[in-house]
């Protein structure tokens, strides 16, 4: 195979990267965890813990999606907001 090949099928294979919503591109969200009152205390208190972003899976980057629901690749260009099939 030629390299030019290549190259237009691991863009037809690339999604295009944008910044996850949940987190704002940054892989974690502040949950708020329920703690109960203890010995010392007679009221619980709400804390709130960061963890990963359920959305991205903590990395900050989703696929972005066509309507249908498939990736958008980057063999249109990084300004392409729907899939081969699409267009």
């Amino acid at each position: 195979m030629g390299k030019i090949k290549n190259m237009l099928i691991e863009a037809m294979e690339t999604p295009i990267m944008d910044a996850c919503s949940e987190c704002q591109g940054s892989g974690m969200v502040e949950v708020d965890v329920v703690r109960p009152h203890g010995f010392g205390r007679d009221v619980g208190v709400i804390d709130g813990v960061l963890e990963d972003c359920s959305a991205c899976g903590g990395l900050g980057e989703v696929e972005r999606l066509c309507a249908c629901g498939e990736w958008v690749t980057s063999v249109r260009g990084d300004a392409a907001l729907v899939c081969e099939e699409c267009v």
